[in-house]
């Protein structure tokens, strides 16, 4: 009777056992499936034959899903997208259901012909015209004798004596003028006869004149010389009457007197009465206050914008509230390896002398542009319109910008398109090809889509030519994807590389690196450390406390 309840027991534990199986078996047939939500399959279509929806995360956390809900690596909502949409050799497109056009905010705007116009900010300071500063030099080696203008800021005439001059050149060359004149001595005398508005004749009329009352060589020769001597000295910048005065003295002091040209200020004063000076030497520098520009500095991206006979406005701390107007003259050709700025100069005619040299201003130009992405006046925009998008439509990776467009008739349907950009003004930029007028283009969102579109391994904006990635994107928990042409590289650097070591070798290497783990086990289990030697305080020359 024992045995036989025995029996039963262990007959009652096998058919529960089974039973338990079979129950299991029957509930795990729906579970044993994979969840919708937690793999991409294939997309199925439904009886009108559009394409299914799949379910992706921004961050490109996890595989697509096929089932809403929120990525379970970094929290975000997954983003609905239709798959399959549009032509893979085509451009890329894609399809947004309604909820996901508005969740990602998309908003969209025509493509327009309109005048855009950009206010340049310039900053720099007033200076004299270069045009209009003159310099008085040296004409020969010599000594500062006497300064008539003593400081810089005074205004001069023209014809104000500046400074004197003592030379021994100069001694030299008015002896030749009074030894020549000895050969001559009735020339100063007939001239004095003569009406003072023959006194100014030129040297070689007078010549002309003493040689028919006399031909003997001798004042043929003197006066020759005495023609040259004179056109030396005016040459040299001695005024006329200085000549005359030494050849009517007919005293040699080796003193020359340098006269001002122009009407100005005194901007700077190099020399004081006994400085030896040498030939060529600037001792006064004479600007015009009447004419003055703005020297401005613009940055490199402010070029495509600025021209000459361009208008500019600008303001100083000196007369608050007050603005003058100037007109770019110059631009430079070369920039400033340093600072990476060009210099622009606008002529602004003073004729009240507020302005002073050296006040700093902040100047506006105001520019427009026409369809070919040149700067132009507004009269001469008729009919040259550029054709602008607002600056936040395109995606700029390097020398490429996307831009995506709402295709036509289609409800949330964007193609991607690759456009040649112009200049950009404050809000806008210039596109000189890639879209039409008319066009309606994403101006916020875009990068939402194509976020999407690479999701869906689709040419995006970080693609190049050919189609390939120029940014490797790296997936958390994933493993990268490969193109074709990098896995066929790898092949061929596999099988032009150096052979595998054989099987014999690889079996030593591992058995010695397992025996190098084994001994150190073994070391540090017995307490066999070795002893790591630290340098002691003081051994190169620092302190030792």
């Amino acid at each position: 009777m024992k045995m036989l309840k025995a029996h039963k027991k262990v007959i009652l534990a096998l058919a529960a056992t089974v039973f338990a199986f079979l129950l299991g078996f029957a509930l795990s047939e729906d579970g044993a499936r994979p969840a919708r939500s937690a793999i991409l399959l294939p997309a199925e279509e439904d009886g009108k034959g559009e394409k299914g929806m799949i379910y992706v995360c921004p961050m490109v956390c996890i595989p697509p899903m096929e089932a809403p809900g929120k990525c379970p690596i970094c929290g975000m909502d997954l983003v609905p997208v239709y798959r399959g949409t549009g032509d893979e050799s085509g451009p890329p497109r894609i399809k947004l259901s309604p909820e996901a056009a508005k969740l990602a905010e998309i908003e969209t705007v025509a493509v327009e012909r309109k005048a855009v116009s950009a206010r340049i900010r310039l900053f720099g300071q007033i200076d004299y015209d270069p045009a209009h500063i003159a310099t008085v030099a040296t004409f020969m080696p010599g000594v500062i004798d006497r300064i008539y203008v003593k400081r810089p800021g005074v205004f001069v005439r023209w014809g104000q004596p500046l400074f004197d001059i003592s030379s021994t050149d100069l001694l030299e060359t008015q002896k030749e003028l009074i030894e020549a004149m000895k050969f001559v001595p009735s020339f100063y005398s007939f001239q004095s006869g003569i009406p003072h508005a023959a006194r100014d004749m030129p040297i070689q009329d007078l010549a002309e004149i003493e040689k028919r009352l006399d031909g003997s060589p001798e004042k043929e020769t003197a006066l020759r010389k005495i023609s040259a001597i004179r056109h030396k000295f005016s040459l040299l910048g001695l005024q006329k009457r200085d000549i005359d005065e030494l050849m009517t003295k007919g005293e040699a002091t080796g003193v020359a007197t340098l006269y001002s040209y122009i009407y100005g200020q005194v901007i700077e004063l190099n020399a004081s009465e006994g400085t030896y000076v040498n030939r060529g030497a600037t001792i006064f520098t004479i600007g015009d206050p009447r004419h003055i520009w703005a020297r401005l500095d613009a940055y490199e991206v402010d070029y495509p914008w600025l021209r000459r006979n361009q208008e500019v406005t600008f303001e100083t701390d000196a007369y608050p509230g007050e603005s003058f107007t100037s007109k770019v003259v110059y631009i430079d050709p070369v920039f400033n390896s340093k600072t990476r700025t060009f210099r622009v100069g606008a002529i602004c005619p003073d004729m009240g002398g507020k302005l002073k040299a050296g006040m700093l201003v902040r100047a506006y130009a105001h520019s427009q542009l026409s369809d070919e992405g040149k700067v132009h006046n507004g009269d001469e925009l008729n009919g040259k319109l550029p054709l602008v998008i607002p600056s936040s439509a395109p995606l700029i990776t390097g020398k490429r910008a996307v831009v995506y467009v709402r295709v036509p008739e289609e409800e949330n349907l964007f193609e991607g398109r690759e456009v040649t950009l112009g200049p950009k003004s404050e809000s806008h930029y210039v596109v000189l090809s890639g879209l039409e007028e008319g066009d309606r283009v994403v101006k916020n969102g875009n990068f939402k889509i194509d976020s999407a579109v690479q999701i869906l391994a689709k040419k995006s904006m970080l693609d190049i030519e050919g189609g390939h990635s120029a940014i490797a994107h790296h997936h958390h928990g994933g493993s990268e994807l490969m193109h074709e042409d990098y896995q066929e590289r790898r092949m061929k650097n596999l099988m032009t590389s150096e052979p595998a070591q054989k099987p014999a070798e690889q079996h030593m290497v591992v058995d010695k690196s397992q025996q190098e783990v084994e001994n150190f086990r073994s070391m540090m289990s017995t307490g066999q450390r070795k002893t790591i030697t630290r340098r002691k305080p003081g051994m190169y020359g620092d302190s030792a406390q």
